[in-house]
């Protein structure tokens, strides 16, 4: 029998939540770094590029994993803090990211003198719109857009990136180092190194994470624009993020499956390869109504009792280096938690945006209570962290997990 007046109540999923999500409240400001003149002095690679602002990096203080500041990464960080009502350091890393568009003409995929050739999904100005929604920093929008224009002209619609269909491939200008490929480097710009779905040549792809970050990136340069009194370029970046939307639908969408695909355009045909990249197009408004309702319908491919694995089923490699991709099943990542439910909940799935915060928060915060950590990515199949092997060992992370876990814990338990 059970002393009189003890707890037998177990904690609700609410309550174990919340428990992590005060502790994360504590992790931002001691996750904080900075790439000043002492720390390039002092950085053993020599490696390290100039920030003036202390940033967070991908990893945080759960380990010494991925120390940079990355280019998509840190705008899911920016959702935590924005969330958790740090604007401040949000605006910290605002000014890193346009600090780097200034100097370089487009953020690199971090600040490393070997990330010069590349920049990773051009995201963070979606985080930039959200920042000024909450402070309304008519200064920092102000000295944004024209660095925002310069990348966006200059750096994503540019020659390297064009094709002949109107929408934009992912290519390295020439990493220095040696030890992958120029078609791996060149796939390691939309952040997801390495998956099966751009084929063996991502150069031969028009990515659909690319290209719907590309119109939310333009739509995001029209509310800046309509913002600062400028309506006839808000008016011009509105058609650009339509002509895009429509490329995408002409050359992505299978009306016969029901499903966004990778498109290779030196082929002239789909890839069949289903991912959770087909959500971006929820996520940036590019499906139609009766798309989303379809897409919707194929949800039950990906998501398992623990979250979304990115990828139905587990593809071939088509590289030699690699006999599994990371980016691939049974592997669930934390941003594609985010970016689907927010697409789901845009398009009036409430209940199914729901149901993939559930699944996910309760895998991050059951393993957070037996490990004391959180972790780059999860095995969504068994609620592990028992993965394959690829290029390196999971790391514990802070970083865009930490944000995850906050962003659908308040989808599933914040109250007005």
């Amino acid at each position: 029998m059970m002393p009189s007046g003890t707890n037998t109540t177990t904690p609700s999923l609410a309550q174990r939540w919340g428990q992590l999500d005060a502790t994360i409240r504590t992790w931002w400001d001691a996750d904080l770094v900075t790439a000043r003149e002492a720390d390039l002095r002092a950085d053993p690679q020599q490696t390290l590029l100039f920030l003036p602002a202390p940033y967070s990096t991908a990893a945080g203080s759960a380990g010494p994993a991925f120390p940079e500041m990355y280019a998509w990464d840190t705008h899911f960080i920016n959702l935590g803090l924005l969330a958790h009502d740090r604007p401040d350091l949000v605006r910290q890393h605002l000014t890193n990211y346009l600090f780097l568009i200034d100097r370089y003409g487009f953020m690199p995929n971090g600040n490393r003198t070997f990330y010069l050739t590349r920049s990773q999904t051009p995201v963070m100005p979606d985080s930039l719109w959200r920042y000024y929604e909450q402070t309304q920093d008519r200064d920092l929008l102000m000295q944004a857009y024209p660095l925002l224009v310069r990348q966006y002209r200059g750096y994503w619609t540019a020659a390297h990136h064009q094709t002949p269909t109107g929408l934009a491939t992912n290519r390295d200008l020439g990493d220095p180092s040696t030890d992958l490929s120029p078609e791996l480097f060149s796939h390691a710009e939309t952040g997801l190194d390495f998956c099966a779905l751009f084929g063996p040549d991502i150069r031969h792809c028009t990515p659909l994470i690319t290209n719907c970050a590309l119109v939310r990136y333009a739509q995001v340069l029209a509310q800046m624009a309509t913002v600062l009194a400028l309506p006839t370029e808000a008016q011009q970046w509105t058609a650009e993020a339509q002509q895009r939307t429509q490329r995408i639908r002409d050359l992505c969408w299978d009306d016969a499956l029901g499903f966004f695909f990778e498109y290779d355009f030196v082929a002239g045909r789909q890839l069949p390869f289903w991912s959770n990249c087909a959500y971006w197009a929820l996520w940036a408004g590019v499906a139609t109504p009766e798309q989303a309702t379809r897409l919707v319908a194929h949800l039950p491919s990906f998501l398992h009792p623990h979250g979304l694995a990115f990828t139905d089923v587990a593809y071939p490699s088509p590289y030699p280096e690699f006999t599994w991709m990371q980016w691939g099943h049974p592997a669930g990542w934390p941003p594609m938690h985010v970016i689907v439910m927010e697409g789901l909940d845009a398009y009036g799935f409430r209940q199914e945006a729901e149901q993939v915060a559930t699944n996910f928060v309760t895998t991050i915060v059951t393993l957070y209570e037996a490990t004391g950590q959180l972790y780059e990515k999860y095995n969504v199949v068994e609620g592990s962290i028992h993965l394959p092997h690829e290029r390196y060992d999971l790391p514990a992370f802070h970083g865009w997990t930490a944000a995850t876990a906050v962003l659908l814990g308040q989808r599933l338990f914040a109250r007005a």
